[in-house]
């Protein structure tokens, strides 16, 4: 009967043991101080990623951004691109072997303008296995490869946004070496291309709601490569 009141006494002793040395949750999301009410944008409205994202900034006590707000923080995702790259081939010359690349390029602004996470570009990737004689039928890995990558991404991403938070300053890109692959270039190109956010801005009050007339390609994963066909 003693057990329990001391082990509780042993507990509360580590967890300020812990929070003494400065230890953390790793799931714990750590805001940029001063951070405005927070929109996520996306050049997709129907993304995925950025649903995840609003809702994680939302449980990690964020202010989500009114629809009127005039000066929102704005989380925008500037660009995903998907890409698949053969990696092997069967006996007889087929594809069957893929690595899937997934490249997002996003920013973190202030409603101020003030730019807390800079334009930088994150990218994924896992390999996945397409036998030619099953090129149709359940459930590919591909499709499970898509959605845990997206998962990862948006992890990916509040990881760069909580790193601005614990320090209190600006965040830049990882360095990297070698050059991209063509999933990131792409959407590294797709990102230089839009113009800056206060054009960005004014142009989206002026179209209103209207879709854009020409989508990203690589906005939404490919379906899963299809083999040549035996000769």
């Amino acid at each position: 009967m003693t057990r329990s009141p001391l082990r509780l006494a042993f507990l509360s002793v580590l967890v300020l043991a812990l929070a003494a040395c400065g230890f953390q949750l790793r799931d714990a999301l750590v805001l940029p101080p001063d951070l405005d009410p927070v929109m996520v944008k996306s050049r997709d409205r129907y993304s995925p990623l950025a649903d995840s994202l609003a809702q994680s900034l939302v449980r990690a006590g964020a202010e989500p951004a009114a629809p009127d707000d005039p000066a929102p923080a704005v989380l925008d995702i500037l660009a995903e691109r998907w890409g698949d790259t053969p990696i092997s081939v069967d006996s007889r010359g087929r594809a069957q072997e893929f690595s899937l690349r997934y490249a997002v390029v996003f920013e973190l602004r202030n409603g101020d303008g003030t730019v807390l996470v800079p334009q930088q570009s994150v990218e994924l990737s896992r390999d996945y296995i397409s036998v030619p004689s099953d090129a149709f039928g359940t459930e590919g890995e591909r499709d499970i490869l898509v959605r845990e990558l997206r998962r990862e991404m948006a992890a990916a991403v509040l990881r760069r946004l909580g790193a601005a938070g614990r320090d209190g300053r600006m965040i830049g890109p990882d360095p990297f070496d070698g050059a991209p692959t063509d999933a990131a270039q792409a959407a590294m190109e797709a990102a230089a291309a839009l113009p800056p956010p206060e054009a960005a801005d004014a142009s989206a009050g002026e179209a209103g709601d209207a879709p854009p007339a020409d989508a990203d390609a690589g906005d939404e994963p490919a379906a899963e490569p299809t083999p040549d066909p035996a000769g």
